[in-house]
C-alpha cells in the first residue's frame, strides 16, 4: 500500500537476486516493483515490470504466478485506456486459474473481468462475469469480495436502467462495507443509493442518502470523495428551484476539480453552472463559465464537451435576443453532433475488432492450456517407459488433435463473429434486411416480421447515441403517438411500436417508391421538368394530408420533399411521413430554448424567429416544396445557411411564371400566398383544398 517504500524494498531485493542468480527471485522481484508502480499510478512503468515478471514465470513453468502477472497486467492495461488489451490478459489469467482450481483467483479474475466489460459497455457481459464473482466469493466466504461485486452488479443494473434492481444491490452492499469500517466505500455506496432514488425523481430520499454520503466524506477529509454527492445535491436542488444551494454545491465541485486537475470533469461542473444561472437568468455569469469549458473542449478536442456547451451557449444568445448568434451556435452544436456520430461508429468498430481479437486469444490460451496438459502426459509416458511404438502412436494423436483443435479454434471464432452480427440485425421481432436511410434521429431499415411471416415494414430505430436522451426517446414515442391518431391513404401507417434493448422503434408500412427528393434530383440532372398534372397531383394529396393532420392539432414542422414517398401509378400516389418533430397542441414541448430543428430552406420566418408555430408554418413549407415541384429550384438559395436564412425572413422569392412561363396563374397565385411572410396572410386548409380542386378541375 506505501507505493515509494514498497518499491524501495523491490529495488533491493531484485538487486540481492541478480546478485544470486536467482531467476525465481528476480521475477517476483519484478513483480513487486510492477505492484509497486501500479499503487503510484504509474501504470505504464508498473505494465512494463509486470510483463517482464510474467515472461520469467513462463520461463519458470509456475503456472500460478503466471495467472497473477497476466491479471496484474490486465488491471493496468486497463487504467491506460486498453480495455480490449486488458481483457485479453484477464481472460488469460482466468483460463489458468480454472485450470488449477484456484477458487481465489477465479473470483478475482470474473471480478476484473465484469469491470472491465462494464467499461467497454458491454453490460450483460459485465453482469455474467460478476455473478460468476459473487458466487465463488460467497463460497469462500470473503465478505470484501461479496461487497465489491454486490455493488458492482448495482452499478451494471443503473446503466441497464433497472433502478430498483440497482438499488436492491446496493443496500446488500451497504452493511457488509459499514461491518468491515470501510468507510470511503460506504460513502459510494450511498451516494449509488441515492442515485437510484434521483433517477426515479425520489429525490427526498435521494439528498438525505446524498448528504449521508457527504458527511462521510467531509469526515474522512476525502476530498476526490465529495464531488459525486455534491453534485448530485446541485441536480436535486436545481430540480426543486432552490438555485443559490445548487450554485453553492457546483461551486465546491468546481474548487475540487481544479485542484485535482480533472480537465473534461471541470468542463462539465461549468456547464451545470452555466445551466443554473441561466435559470436564473444571470446571463453574464452564464457566459463566463460556458466560455471557460469551451476553452477546455477546444483544448482537449473533446466533442463532447462542446456538444454540451455549443447548445446552451445558443440558448443564452437566445435569451438575450441575438437570434442570429444563436442560431450560428446551433449550427456548432449540429455540426459537433456529426462529428460525435463518426466518433461512435469508429469506437464500435474498434470494439468489435478488439473484442473479436480478445476472444480469439482467450480461445488460443485455451487451446496452449491443452497444450501443455498433452506435454505432460508426454512426459509422465516417458516415465512409464512405454513402448517407442506406442509413444509414437500417442504423440501422432496428439498433434492430430492439436491440428483439429487449432481449426475448431479458427471456426467458432468466425461463429463469435457470426453471432454478433446476428445480434446486430434483430430488433424485437423483426429481422433486419438493409437500411433504407437515416435522419438526425434515428435509421430507417426495410425488415421482416418474425410474427407475420412475409409481411415487409420499415422499421424505424431511435440511434444508438440518443437511446439514453430522455428528451430525444420522449421525441421519438411522440413521433408514434402522432401517427397513431392518424387514418389518411397519403400518411404512412405505424403498424407497432416498441423497445428492444433500450432502442426505441416504430414498424410502419413498407413503401416501394421513391422520396420526392430523389425524384426531383433526378428531373434536375436530365433538365426535365415534372409534368403540371403530375405537380397538381402530388400536391392535392398532400393539401389533403396536412388538412388532416392540422385538423388532429398537429403541427408537422418539417414538411420536405425528402419527407414524401411517391408511388408509381397512373396518378403517383404520395405518403407523408417523419413526424419526428411533429409537435400535438396538448403535448408538452421538447424544444429547448432557442432550439431550431428541421430543414432551413423550408422553414416558415415565424420558426427560424423562434415565435409559436401554428398550420399556417405548415402551409409555408408546402408552399416552397410546391414551388421546388414546378421549377425544379427552391425559392430560397445561398452559400451560407446564415444567408438562406436571412432570405426567408426578409426576400421575396422569384415569380415562379418566370422559371417557368407554362405555370397556370392561379398556381403562381397558390404558391405566392402560401409563401407569405405574415402567417395571418396565408391561406388556410380550407381555402387550399378549394384552390386546388379548382386547379384539378381546370386541368382536366
Amino acid at each position: 500500500r506505501d507505493g515509494p517504500r514498497g518499491q524501495a524494498y523491490a529495488e533491493r531485493a531484485l538487486a540481492l537476486a541478480e546478485q544470486h542468480g536467482d531467476a525465481r527471485g528476480v521475477a517476483t522481484a519484478r513483480k513487486n516493483r510492477g505492484l509497486a508502480r501500479m499503487v503510484q499510478e504509474d501504470y505504464a512503468g508498473g505494465l512494463q515490470e509486470m510483463q517482464a515478471a510474467h515472461e520469467l514465470f513462463v520461463s519458470l513453468g509456475d503456472r500460478l504466478e503466471e495467472g497473477k502477472t497476466l491479471g496484474y497486467s490486465g488491471l493496468m492495461l486497463g487504467h491506460l485506456g486498453k480495455l480490449w488489451e486488458a481483457i485479453e490478459a484477464i481472460q488469460g489469467a482466468l483460463a489458468i486459474y480454472r485450470e488449477l482450481d484456484d477458487a481465489m483467483g477465479i473470483a478475482a479474475a470474473t471480478n476484473n473481468l465484469g469491470v472491465a466489460y462494464f467499461n467497454v459497455g458491454d453490460y450483460q457481459e459485465a453482469l455474467r462475469y460478476n455473478l460468476e464473482s459473487l458466487t465463488h466469493e460467497e463460497a469462500l466466504g470473503r465478505t470484501i469480495g461479496i461487497a465489491n461485486n454486490l455493488n458492482s452488479i448495482g452499478n451494471i443494473y443503473c446503466r441497464l436502467d433497472e433502478q430498483l434492481k440497482a438499488r436492491e444491490y446496493f443496500q446488500r452492499a451497504l452493511p457488509l462495507f459499514e461491518a468491515l469500517d470501510e468507510k470511503a466505500a460506504v460513502a459510494k455506496v450511498l451516494n449509488n443509493i441515492g442515485n437510484t432514488f434521483e433517477q426515479r425523481d425520489e429525490d427526498g430520499p435521494a439528498l438525505d442518502y446524498f448528504e449521508r454520503s457527504l458527511s462521510i466524506a467531509l469526515a474522512l477529509g476525502r476530498r476526490e470523495l465529495e464531488t459525486n454527492p455534491r453534485n448530485n445535491m446541485g441536480i436535486v436542488f436545481k430540480k426543486r428551484k432552490q438555485y443559490e444551494r445548487a450554485l453553492e454545491q457546483y461551486l465546491r465541485v468546481a474548487e475540487i476539480r481544479t485542484a485535482q486537475g480533472a480537465r473534461a470533469d471541470i468542463a462539465g461542473t461549468y456547464h451545470n453552472l452555466a445551466e443554473v444561472y441561466l435559470l436564473q437568468g444571470r446571463h453574464a455569469e452564464a457566459l463566463r463559465y460556458l466560455e471557460m469549458a469551451r476553452a477546455i473542449g477546444v483544448e482537449t478536442r473533446s466533442n463532447e464537451i462542446l456538444d454540451g456547451v455549443y447548445r446552451l451557449l445558443s440558448d443564452v444568445h437566445h435569451d438575450l435576443g441575438d437570434d442570429r448568434k444563436a442560431y450560428e451556435y446551433r449550427v456548432l452544436y449540429g455540426e459537433t453532433r456529426e462529428k460525435m456520430l463518426g466518433e461512435q461508429r469508429s469506437r464500435i468498430m474498434a470494439e468489435l475488432a478488439g473484442k473479436y481479437e480478445a476472444d480469439k486469444r482467450a480461445r488460443e490460451i485455451a487451446l496452449l492450456g491443452k497444450d501443455n496438459e498433452l506435454l505432460r502426459r508426454d512426459a509422465e509416458i516417458h516415465r512409464l517407459k512405454l513402448g517407442r511404438t506406442r509413444l509414437l502412436a500417442w504423440l501422432a494423436a496428439a498433434v492430430a488433435a492439436l491440428v483439429i483443435g487449432a481449426a475448431l479454434v479458427t471456426f467458432r471464432s468466425y461463429l463469435y463473429l457470426l453471432a454478433f452480427w446476428k445480434k446486430r440485425t434483430f430488433i424485437g421481432h423483426y429481422r433486419i434486411e438493409e437500411e433504407i436511410t437515416s435522419g438526425g434521429m434515428g435509421v430507417v431499415y426495410r425488415a421482416t416480421s418474425l410474427t407475420h411471416p412475409g409481411t415487409t415494414v420499415a422499421l424505424k430505430v431511435i440511434r444508438d447515441e440518443l437511446a439514453a436522451d430522455e428528451e430525444q426517446r420522449q421525441r421519438f414515442i411522440n413521433e408514434g403517438r402522432i401517427i397513431d391518431a392518424l387514418d389518411h391513404p397519403n400518411i404512412v401507417k405505424v403498424l407497432d411500436r416498441g423497445e428492444h434493448n433500450q432502442r426505441l422503434y416504430i414498424a410502419m408500412e413498407y413503401l416501394a417508391g421513391r422520396s420526392l427528393a430523389r425524384i426531383l434530383q433526378d428531373h434536375a440532372s436530365r433538365g426535365q421538368l415534372v409534368p403540371l398534372p403530375v405537380c397538381t397531383a402530388v400536391l392535392a394529396q398532400l393539401v389533403d394530408a396536412v388538412g388532416t393532420i392540422h385538423s388532429k392539432g398537429i403541427v408537422h414542422r418539417d414538411i420536405t420533399p425528402a419527407n414524401v414517398i411517391v408511388l408509381e401509378g397512373v396518378v403517383p400516389t404520395v405518403k407523408l411521413l417523419d413526424f419526428g418533430i411533429a409537435k400535438l397542441d396538448t403535448a408538452t414541448t421538447l424544444t429547448a430554448a432557442g432550439e431550431i430543428l428541421g430543414t432551413i430552406s423550408y422553414m416558415a420566418p415565424e420558426r427560424l424567429q423562434l415565435r409559436e408555430l401554428t398550420p399556417a408554418s405548415d402551409v409555408f413549407s408546402l408552399g416552397v416544396l410546391t414551388y421546388e415541384l414546378v421549377t425544379l429550384h427552391k425559392p430560397f438559395v445561398a452559400d451560407e445557411p446564415v444567408a438562406v436564412l436571412k432570405q426567408v425572413l426578409t426576400r421575396e422569392p422569384v415569380d415562379p411564371a418566370l422559371v417557368r412561363p407554362e405555370t397556370p396563374p392561379p398556381l403562381v397565385s397558390l404558391i405566392t400566398a402560401m409563401l407569405r411572410k405574415d402567417p395571418a396572410a396565408r391561406p388556410s386548409d380550407e381555402e387550399l383544398r378549394h384552390h386546388v380542386a379548382r386547379l384539378a378541375a381546370e386541368a382536366a
